[in-house]
């Protein structure tokens, strides 16, 4: 059976075969469903995380390679590997991971801004799921991207509703050059908002960061920010399009 076989099979055993109820249940449009199901438009880790991830009851191992049986069941889905900032990780056939992270979609912005300028942080946030080829030991969190200014309408964009996977850059490092090279994209965490930005040039001396957007639309100039004003930034590794 091919992995597209198998996402049909989900349709057809938790949602009746209905298409248009499966389409919304993991927040994608129904034709693009039904061109994976036919075969006729490629199954990539992309469609593997975000079908994981709004359907976490989904053996993954099953889902990647057929193995085991469509749910999971029990104990037989515990994690390889708790971090000691608490992410999950389960090893998965193909010798991947699937790593669990606390997730910060664009309704709990304010919310989760509130706790970073209090320092409280919050153990309730909802989880999501990434593909990964190895375990990391920093602090990991999945922010939903906010707006088209890092929409330039090429592959490298960041638009509107994707899916981010943040590495967090530790406050004793924020003083020294920034790699912006080998991660041009950014989460920055403000006392009032949470931006989505590549980071253009360092002034280590004013300890001022110069924030570039990819739209090209005047509106998206680049701006300084002190890094006084910051209270998080995430190096990002990873994405999962809201497009398929």
């Amino acid at each position: 059976m091919e992995v597209y076989e198998r996402i049909k099979k989900i349709r057809e055993d938790l949602f009746n075969g209905s298409n248009i109820e499966f389409a919304k249940a993991i927040e994608e449009k129904p034709n693009t469903t039904s061109n994976w199901m036919s075969g006729s438009r490629k199954v990539g880790l992309e469609v593997i995380e975000k079908i994981l991830s709004r359907l976490p009851q989904i053996n993954s191992g099953w889902l990647l390679s057929g193995e085991g049986t469509m749910l999971k069941s029990g104990g037989s889905d515990d994690p390889y590997l708790i971090t000691k900032s608490g992410i999950k990780y389960y090893l998965l056939p193909n010798g991947k991971f699937l790593m669990q992270v606390p997730f910060v979609p664009v309704k709990a912005y304010a919310k989760y801004v509130d706790e970073c300028r209090d320092a409280e942080p919050d153990e309730s946030l909802d989880e999501y799921n990434f593909i990964v080829d190895q375990i990391g030991h920093g602090k990991y969190m999945a922010f939903e991207i906010k707006g088209d200014s890092m929409d330039d309408d090429t592959r490298r964009s960041l638009a509107n509703g994707d899916i981010i996977l943040g590495r967090e850059l530790k406050y004793e490092y924020w003083k020294e050059k920034l790699h912006t090279k080998e991660y041009p994209n950014w989460i920055i965490v403000l006392d009032n908002t949470i931006l989505c930005k590549q980071i253009i040039n360092q002034d280590l001396e004013k300890g001022i960061i110069t924030c570039h957007s990819l739209n090209p639309s005047p509106e998206y100039g680049d701006f300084d920010l002190k890094l006084n004003d910051v209270r998080q930034m995430f190096n990002i590794i990873q994405r999962v399009s809201n497009m398929a």
